[in-house]
């Protein structure tokens, strides 16, 4: 199979109407959006399709609004698919969908500290007479080279996001980024001023990340079911604590972009989906790799060929839809011989807790399960079976049963083979 990495759009791509076309398409969308209403207390509906782009565009209105599509995205991804990507990564605020998508933050949790993170930084853009400006045309190692020169460097100007070999971001005060551009103007450069609220990604959002600090203390993080890539160290995130420490860092630290998907092509990712409004990745992903395969889930004839680029994959992962729940179903129906409390709650009880646990992952990201999950929850079956004393004729008919026309069909054919010999 294909290696994929989803990606999550961060703040600059929303638009008036996101997500309107994935809400009125799948019912989980619409719910996904009904849940994030009465989490937030704001009709989402209405900010992500109906309001002008001006109320959407206010930070604290913009990052919630970027997670919900964003997710929704990629759950429709996986249903469509059936697909487990090999990576996730996420630009800036996409950093915690990402997080979401992976099992590290709840979509409760993840939601709020998006709400939380984009009114911090709000309240740290209040002063004005700051902003950002886009480097363009000059390779990345020039503006490395030039910045330390620049009167006022590492306080009034930094570097905000390496986004591609040509592109970088600069973020501090209007007269720090004015005489930073005329001087790169000097060596072939384009400047480009961005309509963004504050200085992102610099020093002067030290503020947010002490709020953000406080919001993440106070929320459970769980292990990456799906390693994420971390903007301050293009690497994959590690523990919970290294997560939050990470999430602090980047409010005031650089985004490495660029060195982000370098090393996603490093580990041999082939084809990249980013999953959220608009294509503003996919792009980047064309400007750092010329010759990837890049796709955005906002565009329809992208998710045409995104169907036809993976078909083979999509086919095979398509194997197994069910198979978790008739798990569920068999070990509650198979009868029981074993009266030991501590080998039925110990081989049985917690088993089931097990497979009931993936089957409600696979239920929030709409997802069929893949071929580990489906190889784990056949383990935790065979489990059960034993515990329980399940006589050999009998399991052989109780996974007949499960596979319905999937004997040809690894791990099922395998493990009816164990049976069969035993």
């Amino acid at each position: 199979m294909k290696q994929i990495a989803v990606l999550f759009s961060g703040q600059g791509s929303q638009y008036a109407g996101m997500g309107k076309q994935l809400h009125d398409r799948h019912d989980g969308v619409k719910k996904l959006f009904a849940y994030a209403s009465d989490i937030l207390g704001m009709d989402m509906a209405r900010l992500c399709f109906e309001a002008k782009i001006d109320e959407l565009s206010r930070t604290e209105n913009t990052q919630p609004a970027l997670l919900l599509c964003s997710v929704a995205a990629y759950r429709s991804f996986r249903s469509v698919t059936g697909l487990t990507p090999a990576y996730l990564a996420g630009h800036s605020l996409g950093e915690l969908s990402a997080l979401v998508c992976a099992g590290a933050l709840s979509f409760e949790d993840g939601l709020q500290l998006a709400r939380l993170r984009g009114l911090a930084m709000s309240r740290c853009s209040v002063a004005g007479g700051m902003g950002m400006s886009a480097v363009t045309k000059v390779d990345r190692s020039v503006v490395e080279e030039l910045l330390p020169t620049i009167d006022g460097f590492g306080s009034e100007i930094v570097a905000a996001n390496f986004n591609a070999p040509s592109q970088v971001v600069l973020s501090g005060t209007l007269a720090g980024l004015e005489r930073a551009g005329e001087s790169l103007k000097k060596l072939g450069a384009n400047i480009i001023p961005l309509k963004v609220s504050g200085p992102f990604h610099s020093p002067y959002m030290r503020h947010a990340a002490e709020e953000l600090a406080a919001g993440l203390a106070a929320v459970t993080i769980n292990p990456c079911q799906i390693p994420v890539v971390a903007n301050v160290t293009a690497r994959p995130h590690g523990d919970g604590e290294a997560i939050v420490d990470a999430l602090v860092r980047q409010l005031t630290s650089p985004v490495l972009w660029s060195d982000t998907l370098q090393y996603l092509q490093g580990q041999g990712v082939e084809v990249y989906i980013e999953a959220g409004p608009r294509d503003v990745l996919k792009r980047l992903v064309q400007s750092n790799i010329p010759d990837a395969s890049a796709y955005a889930v906002d565009t329809q004839g992208d998710v045409e060929s995104i169907q036809v680029a993976l078909s083979a994959d999509i086919r095979s992962a398509k194997d197994w839809p069910g198979v978790v729940a008739k798990c569920m179903a068999i070990a509650v129906c198979t009868p029981n011989s074993n009266w030991n409390e501590a080998e039925y709650q110990q081989g049985v009880i917690e088993p089931y807790r097990e497979l009931k646990a993936l089957q409600d992952q696979l239920e929030q990201i709409m997802a069929d399960p893949d071929s580990t999950q489906v190889k784990r929850a056949l383990q935790l079956l065979s489990r059960i079976f034993t515990t329980k004393g399940t006589p050999p004729e009998e399991m052989r008919m109780r996974y007949l049963q499960l596979a319905e026309g999937l004997l040809d069909k690894a791990p099922i054919g395998d493990y009816l083979a164990d049976v069969s010999a035993n």
